[in-house]
Formats: C-alpha cells, structure tokens, sequence
C-alpha cells in the first residue's frame, strides 16, 4: 500500500468515529450529536526530495596499464572486482559504485533507502566514443530496474531527477616517456675506454647509468649487448676504432634488441619509447706529437714528392703497425708505412707512434713487454745481446736503412774534418784542446749519450772499435739526442763543443742552424758515400725481430727489404741498403 492512501484512510477513521458518537468512539453517553456538512481538508502532501542518484559519479575517463588492462585512468582497481547480482531475472556481473564516489546514491541512503548505483564490467576492446552504462539497483528489494525511480518517490519520498547515465567513453593514455638508455650522470661514464701501455681495455658501465636506472623504476629491465665494430679482437683496440653497444630489453625468457626492443614496446603499454637503441663510441684520434717534442723539434710531415708506393694497402694495417717501437731516428720509417698502408693524414698517424728509443725498444722486444714483436733501430749493443741471452731469445737483425754516423761542433769552430784517429784520441781523454787538431786554444767539451741509447752503441762498436772511452762528467751526458743537439749548438755561446748523432736525424727531424757536421778523413756522409763505403762510419738502421718469434712481425720485416720496401725507406728520406 501507498504511503499517502494510509494516510487519508487513517484520517476517513477519525472523522467517522466523531460523528457516529458524538463524542468519541469510546464513550456512548448522552452528549450532544455536532453536525457536520463538510469533511476536514485532507492532511497535505509531504514534499518530494530531489536526488540526482549519479551525482558525483566522475570517473568516465579510462586507460591501458602497463599490462595492457583497462582501469580507470586515476588507477583504481578494484574496478576489477565485479559482483553478481540479478537483474530482471538474468544473472549479471556489475560493478557498484562506493558512496564515496557516488553523492547521489548516500543521500538515498541516508533517507533509508538502499539505492545503489552500478555500471557493466568494461570491455578490454573499449575503444575511444564508446559508452558505459550506469543503473539504477535497490539492495534487497527484487524489482524490475523500470520500476524503480516509481518505487523510491512512493515509498521513500525521494524522486529521482535521473534514471539513466550513459556517458562516452575517454582513453586518455598516459603520455609516451621517451628515455636513453645510454644517458650517464655524473658519476658515471657508460662505456670508456684505459689505454694501459699500447693496448686499450673497454670499461662497460651503461647498467649503472642514470638512462638505465630510468627504465627500471618504469618497471622495464634492459641490458647492452657490446662488440666492436671494426677490429680483430677486444685486445685489438686501438685509436679510431668504434665500440658498438646496443640496448637488450629483457621480458621473462624473451631478449628485444636494438630496434626490436622499440618495436616491442609499441606494442604493449609501457608507455615507453627509447630515444636510441644503440650508440658507437669511438677511440678518438689524438694528436700525440708531443710526445716526441724533446727529440724531434720539425713536423713529421711526408715528403713534397710523396706518392703511393704499396701496391696491396690490405697487406698490412693498423694493428699490425701497433706492435712496433724503435729509436727515435726511425720514427719517418713507421709514419711512411702508416701513410701507405692505412692512408693517415700527417697529424692522425701521430697518435699510432709508440718508439720509446732504442734501449726500451730492445727491452721490450726481448721480454715481450708492451706487445712489440718489431723495432726500428741500430744494431744491439753487448749489454742488449746479453739480455737476450738471459731471456732465452736470440735476435733477428736485418738492416733496412743506411745512414751516416755523424760528428757535429758549434757552427763558428774553424774545425770543419777530423781524423778517425783524432775522435779516438779525444774521446778516450787524450786531446782536449782543438789547438791540437787545428782550432782555436779552447777546451774540447765531448759530450757522449747515455749507455745503450742508439748513438751511444755506435759509437763504441764502429767509431772505438774497443777502446776504453773516459768517463764523462754527468753535465757531458745529455739524457736525449735531441739535447746533446741542442748542448753542442748553446754550450756558453763558445764554440769549443763536440758531440755525435746521426746525418739523417740531423737533417730530418732535429735541424739547428747552430751546428755543422764535420768530415771524416775530408769524406763527407753523402749517400753516395755511404753507399760505396768510402765514408768511414756508415752506419744504418735495422728491423729486428726474435728468432721463431711473431709471423706477421717477420712478414713486415721481409717487406721492408723487397723493392717496394726499400722504395718506401727512400721516400721515407733514408738511404736505401741497395
């Protein structure tokens, strides 16, 4: 029954009572009978309440998350958690709004009745412009839906300004985050390269690095897969060669690379794209010329007639050339190689020189130091033989340059030859004043170079030939060539000097206008000379190598004495053995 018909049947109930005994239903006793022509107005209407039972409702817009779910984009889940309820007979699965996300549907509540508000499970294939339906639901009370905005106003006084709720569906999805992977921070250095000796290492440090910590937190697993992009070998590394690291995103048992990690992530919900997916990193080329400063004060540049001598530039390469040390005179033979063979520029071929001069050439030859398996150099003295021996290696010297040793004196000395016999005699103490060659009354200053340096071999095996050379005092023994050059061309301005070095690193790559190179028994050390013998120090330079020892050090060493190797020392600026 109606709220509003009980309450008119109660009110009929009263008024009959009164007339029919006057007094009260109660009471029969004789009081007058009040007559009556009208019936009381009828008790008036409570008033209505309003309810707008989707008040409040807000979350229409939705997206994927990174399971590729649809939730409601402020990520509520419980939205997954659907009830089953019965609808007009039919057994469904709904979801209930909460009170608190729902106005409406409280204040019903709050006036007792138990309204509720429900929307149908999303379709994961819900796309942008399609609709969710929200209903209306009385708990406990089994009602056709049609029937119950009709129900609530009889019933509950409340009357619904809505019944129905369909609005359009929004997929706003996240914005994309773009990452690099290989983005470092500041304690970091992703992939580095340590030049230890002549051999470069790769430090790999990218899974440390600030891009690879971003895709975690983005709950994205990634690792980088490194190799080289030109090279033999890791342990091959050298100047100019490119590492490439390319990105590896892992998902279970599954491994995306390179661009299919991109490819991967377009396809599901990450919301994530990789700005790159792999880099190369390069050894740079460096201009190391400086390294040779104190020896060598003119650019080691090719000569004005340079041309290409080898005719297989495949035949050798950088990393072959790698392997090689030598005396400083010799550095032109190992840029001429690099030139031919790996197409250097002047300056680049700079930072692939590694002559340490001739006693660490040797030394590192014979132990096997610094990987060399080849030096440049002048023949081994008595104390490099020895080592030799001592390290259980036999060297293999061949002689691939000719050159003049050389003797040199201030520019101003009037002393232009000296005997084989008068530099015998100074250098074992017994002239020390050039009036006894023929100069000026002044002191001889001999300076000589330090044991088994290059020069300082010569001089004793060919120049001594087995004489005792006095001992010098320590300001006559400069520790370079470059500085005994310098010492013969300044010492005190006077020009009572006397030192030796070679014609060619005296020409090429250690010039002074201070000095001259005195004759030899009147000869002077032109290569026509040197050739024919008739200069009487001729001396020259050697490829050595070990016994049985590296092949391609031995193939490098053959090339050098073929024809086309020769040809190379010559535009080198040497003198050619043939």
């Amino acid at each position: 029954m109606k709220r509003n018909t009980v309450k008119k049947l109660a009110l009929i109930s009263a008024i009959l009572c009164i007339t029919v005994s006057g007094t009260g239903c109660n009471n029969a006793s004789a009081r007058p009978v009040i007559e009556t022509t009208t019936l009381p107005s009828e008790e008036p209407t409570e008033k209505l309440v309003e309810i707008d039972p989707f008040e409040g409702i807000r979350y229409y817009s939705y997206r994927h998350n990174k399971d590729g779910v649809i939730e409601e984009e402020d990520g509520k889940n419980d939205f997954y958690d659907p009830e089953t309820i019965t609808v007009d007979g039919k057994t469904i699965e709904v979801q209930f709004e909460s009170y608190a996300g729902c106005y409406g549907s409280k204040q019903c509540s709050e006036l007792g009745c138990p309204l509720r508000v429900y929307r149908e499970v999303l379709d994961q294939d819900m796309k942008q412009g399609d609709t969710v339906t929200f209903h209306l639901y009385l708990d406990g009370i089994d009602i056709p839906e049609k029937d119950i905005p009709a129900y609530v106003e009889d019933n509950y006084g409340i009357r619904l300004t809505r019944t129905e709720l369909t609005p359009l569906v929004h997929i706003n999805e996240k914005k994309i985050t773009e990452v690099d992977p290989f983005e470092i921070g500041d304690e970091n250095k992703g992939i580095y390269f340590k030049l230890e000796d002549v051999s470069f290492t790769v430090e790999n440090t990218l899974e440390e690095c600030r891009g690879c910590k971003t895709l975690e937190r983005l709950g994205l697993k990634v690792g980088y897969d490194v190799s080289l992009e030109e090279g033999l070998d890791i342990n091959d590394l050298y100047y100019g060669d490119k590492v490439k690291a390319t990105v590896v995103l892992k998902d279970g048992d599954k491994e995306y690379k390179g661009d299919e990690a991109n490819k991967y992530l377009d396809s599901t919900w990450y919301r994530v794209k990789l700005t790159e997916t792999e880099k190369i990193y390069e050894i740079p080329i460096q201009d190391v010329s400086f390294l040779y400063n104190k020896n060598v004060n003119v650019n080691i540049e090719r000569a004005n007639d340079w041309h290409q001598v080898a005719t297989d530039k495949k035949l050798f390469t950088k990393y072959d050339f790698r392997h090689i040390d030598g005396s400083t005179a010799t550095i032109p033979i190992t840029c001429e190689l690099l030139r031919q063979f790996c197409g250097f520029d002047d300056i680049t071929l700079a930072a692939f020189l590694d002559h340490n001069t001739t006693g660490p050439a040797y030394e590192y030859l014979i132990t096997g130091a610094r990987e060399k398996n080849i030096i440049f150099v002048t023949e081994p003295s008595k104390e490099e033989l020895e080592m030799a021996a001592a390290n259980g290696v036999e060297l293999d010297v061949s002689q691939i340059a000719l050159d003049g040793f050389v003797f040199i004196t201030h520019k101003d000395n009037p002393v232009d030859s000296l005997t084989v016999e008068q530099i015998q005699r100074i250098y074992t103490g017994e002239i020390t004043n050039w009036k006894d060659v023929g100069g000026n009354d002044e002191e001889i200053i001999p300076y000589q170079r330090e044991a088994n340096s290059g020069s300082q071999t010569v001089m004793e095996n060919m120049v001594m030939n087995g004489l005792q050379m006095m001992e010098a005092p320590k300001g006559w023994v400069p520790s370079s060539m470059g500085g005994l050059v310098d010492s013969v061309a300044n010492y005190n301005v006077n020009a009572n000097t006397l030192g030796y070095t070679f014609n060619y690193y005296l020409n090429s790559l250690y010039r002074s206008s201070d000095i001259k190179v005195l004759k030899i028994n009147g000869i002077s050390p032109d290569n026509e000379n040197l050739i024919n013998k008739t200069y009487p120090f001729s001396s020259g330079y050697y490829a050595v190598t070990l016994k049985g020892g590296d092949e391609r050090a031995e193939e490098l060493k053959q090339y050098l004495l073929s024809d086309e190797g020769q040809e190379i020392v010559k535009l080198a600026g040497y003198c050619p053995i043939r």
